[in-house]
This record gives C-alpha cells, sequence and structure tokens, in this order.
C-alpha cells in the first residue's frame, strides 16, 4: 500500500463523514422544508378563496343594482293585498242624476256616466273642498269623456285607467287632501 492510498483512504473516512453529517442536515432541514411548504400551499389557497369570494360579492351587487325590483317583488294575490280602511263617498252628481255628453268618434256616441269620489273618512275639510269644487269636477270629468273614443271608454282593463287617471286629475285642483278612488255608479258609452 502506498501512501497515496493511505491518504485517500482518509479522505473517503472525510468524505463519509461528511455525507453523513450532510444527510443529518438535510434530515433537519428536510421537517421545515415541508412546513414552509405547507404554508406555501395554504397561503395560495387562501389568496384563491379571497379572490372569488371578491368576485361573487361583485358580481352580486353589481347584478342587484341592476334589478332591485326582482328581489323584493311579492306576487300578487289576494293574500297579499293590503285591506283598505272604508272611505266616505261624495257623488258628484248628485243623488239620481248622471252626467251626459258624446264622445270624439265619427258617428258620434253617447257617454251616461254616474261619478262617484272616496276619500278617507273623517275629512271634513276635503269634503267642504269637493263640494266647492263640484261643477270644477264635474267639467274635468265631462271634457275627459268628450276628448276620447268609445274604443278608449270601453272594457274592463280601459274602464280601471279611466278611473285612475281621472283621480290623478280630481287631485291635481284639490288642495286640502286627496281622492284615494273614483266609481261609476252608472258607467255607459252607447250608440247616438
Amino acid at each position: 500500500m502506498s501512501d497515496e492510498d493511505l491518504f485517500s483512504e482518509d479522505e473517503d473516512v472525510l468524505s463519509g463523514d461528511q455525507d453523513d453529517a450532510r444527510r443529518r442536515r438535510r434530515r433537519i432541514a428536510l421537517v421545515p422544508g415541508i412546513v414552509i411548504q405547507v404554508l406555501k400551499w395554504t397561503g395560495v389557497i387562501l389568496a384563491a378563496i379571497i379572490f372569488i369570494v371578491t368576485v361573487v360579492v361583485i358580481t352580486m351587487n353589481i347584478m342587484l343594482d341592476r334589478r332591485p325590483e326582482a328581489q323584493t317583488r311579492v306576487p300578487a294575490t289576494d293574500a297579499y293585498q293590503p285591506r283598505r280602511p272604508p272611505m266616505d263617498w261624495y257623488a258628484v252628481m248628485g243623488e239620481g242624476e248622471t252626467l251626459r255628453g258624446s264622445t270624439n268618434d265619427e258617428p258620434r256616441r253617447t257617454f251616461i256616466v254616474r261619478p262617484h269620489v272616496g276619500y278617507p273618512q273623517d275629512r271634513g275639510a276635503l269634503l267642504s273642498e269637493l263640494t266647492a269644487r263640484r261643477i270644477e269636477i264635474r267639467e274635468i270629468i265631462s271634457l275627459y269623456f268628450s276628448s276620447r273614443r268609445a274604443a278608449e271608454l270601453q272594457g274592463a282593463e280601459n274602464r280601471e285607467r279611466v278611473k285612475r287617471e281621472l283621480r290623478n286629475k280630481i287631485n291635481d285642483i284639490l288642495i286640502e287632501g286627496r281622492v284615494q278612488e273614483v266609481a261609476f255608479d252608472e258607467y255607459q258609452i252607447v250608440e247616438f
């Protein structure tokens, strides 16, 4: 055995000791490496969840801003209809009288109506104003019917529209309160 061989064996022994030391270091470093990997993936997953939640919240806010009535609308059925308190009624024409005139048709047709105005109970000031404005209210109703064609006045849908529009026109001239309803005892559109 030569001297070189002896030294090489020492190097092998030293290199073997170094390998063992490296392996021990790797084992010691392996545990923190796993912890670092777990923490890294946990951070990535949390960031993804935060991103997804943010996108969903922003999207829902945008959708709700565009159609808020779709989320709050209650189906219109009899069970959900609010009950109205009883009203007092004012006969615009007086008892037994009717309002007659002709429509805006060719050939003209005759309208015969007996309108009543409903208002909240115990409103003496409003009743006084309705009485004082009786002539104006008759004129509003007469002009309304005279300016319409029979096709615009006949039928259930048109009758409801007429009542709504007349209520709005009457409320435009009132000071002491608001009329809640317009109703007709008689409502006819007949050929001349």
